[in-house]
């Protein structure tokens, strides 16, 4: 009692949406085009348009090959010649346990190798149970534990190979017609990384842009469009998608990077605060695979390298303070002139050394940075470059104000100068009373020193700063 293909596709073709109607069905063959926009929150949208010759009057049409992570109530259908009178989507697909749940209460059979004759045997028993461990009905006997492999002549009705949408029409005339088929799924992520090499000189940089989409929805995505948004979008407590309920369900494998896609995105479009990204052609993109697309060609900066190192805010009298030297940050800066924006992602540096090898030296997230503005990323902090930072004086002025006074010492170990950035940050209203060096910025709570420091020099920066906390 084998489960033939025969079965199989009756199982398929002749269930039912509650309507008495037979099944058209409409899967991968009969799409026309597809596109999808896909969101920084693993949201998307897809766009799926089938067409099918339908007979006249109602009918129950199904849509195979749509994401098993869809979410039902975004669902939207549009066509000319018919009216929608019910829809559902169906993920309650086939698997070895919701067969088995479909048969309880049934007497089925079951097939088991004998080790006496060689061969396999047919045994049949009711199912009472298929919670946990499958409760059988045997000879009069209740027996725990499936005695062999499940055999069924048919599928039930009800139990799809894959996810389906339904819907039942009233079509007013025969004839071939489009179905375009949107819905909002989850599962597709993209995000952005960046590539970016330092020049020699550190006075320019080269960055490379690529979008990394991956597909975890559960199905695959041949011949498609795809766009991807960048920026927010707002979610009213999203329903969940409705999952396939399985037992036992496979371990998700590790994701199949896939060859890189060399060609660039078009330029991107402003749509309700995003930017939207067209990628060039069409992509396949299967599930639990990853691919790379690029975000648009080499761009190539001007750029400004300098150390930073923040302190504070102080309220008292600092103990007893170390002579632990601090390192500070690196810090690269540049302007967006590519002419488009740079959506937020992870930059990872390079930087060719004295034998022009290129070497890997930090990595940071770029946050999204609109064209013309500046750019900062932090990917790792100076070796060769320390500063000590203490507090050589305080007291107390007034009920809630003190005096403080500080000294910042900066050593530069390498054979080439270089710029470090002191940042203060103070509590309350601040006044500085004194200062070795002028401040290149004020603002707010914090004061800003840029110290040059030669090759194989040191630099100490004091200052004094009168403080009212409240």
């Amino acid at each position: 009692m084998a489960l033939t293909r025969n079965a199989v596709i009756a199982a398929t073709l002749f269930a039912t949406l509650q309507t008495g109607h037979a099944e058209t069905v409409l899967n991968k063959t009969h799409q026309q085009d597809l596109s999808l926009t896909a969101y920084q929150n693993g949201l998307a949208f897809i766009r799926d348009q089938r067409r099918i010759d339908l007979a006249k009057g109602p009918q129950d049409v199904v849509f195979e090959d749509i994401s098993a992570q869809a979410i039902p109530d975004s669902l939207l259908i549009a066509g000319k010649g018919f009216t929608i009178q019910e829809r559902k989507f169906d993920f309650e697909v086939l698997t070895p346990s919701l067969l088995l749940q479909k048969s309880v209460g049934q007497t089925v059979a079951f097939s088991r190798f004998n080790s006496v004759t060689g061969k396999d045997e047919l045994i049949t028993a009711k199912i009472l149970s298929a919670q946990g461990n499958v409760i059988i009905e045997r000879d009069g006997k209740i027996e725990v534990g499936q005695p062999g492999r499940l055999v069924v002549d048919q599928l039930p009705n009800d139990l799809r190979l894959k996810p389906a949408l339904m819907a039942a029409l009233d079509v007013e005339k025969k004839g071939p017609t489009n179905l375009a088929l949107a819905y909002l799924s989850n599962g597709l992520q993209w995000n952005t990384s960046y590539s970016m090499e330092l020049a020699k000189d550190g006075k320019s940089l080269t960055l490379n842009a690529w979008a990394n989409l991956t597909n975890t929805s559960g199905t695959d995505y041949k011949n498609a469009s795809l766009t991807v948004a960048a920026g927010s979008i707002n979610r009213q407590s999203a329903p969940q998608p409705i999952r396939m309920m399985t037992k036992g369900a496979p371990r998700m494998e590790a994701m199949a990077m896939d060859n890189a896609v060399e060609q660039v995105a078009m330029a991107p479009q402003s749509v309700g605060g995003m930017h939207l990204y067209e990628l060039p052609g069409k992509l396949d993109l299967n599930h639990q695979e990853t691919k790379q697309v690029a975000l648009m060609k080499p761009q190539t900066f001007k750029s400004k390298r300098v150390l930073t190192q923040s302190f504070g805010p102080i309220y008292n009298a600092m103990p007893r303070q170390s002579d632990m030297p601090l390192h500070p940050h690196i810090e690269l800066s540049f302007t967006n002139t590519s002419g488009r924006p740079l959506p937020d992602g992870l930059v990872r540096l390079y930087r060719q050394d004295e034998k022009a090898t290129l070497q890997f030296v930090g990595e940071d997230r770029l946050n999204q940075t609109p064209d013309g503005v500046e750019a900062k990323i932090h990917p790792g902090q100076s070796f060769n470059v320390t500063l000590t930072h203490h507090q050589t004086d305080y007291k107390i002025t007034g009920k809630n104000q003190f005096e403080a006074s500080y000294k910042v010492v900066i050593k530069n170990a390498k054979s080439t100068p270089e710029t470090v950035r002191v940042e203060e940050h103070f509590p309350g209203q601040w006044q500085l009373e004194d200062a070795s060096h002028k401040t290149t910025e004020r603002a707010g709570q914090s004061a800003v020193w840029s110290i040059d420091v030669g090759a194989g020099a040191e630099q100490t920066l004091t200052y004094r700063v009168s403080v009212k906390t409240r």
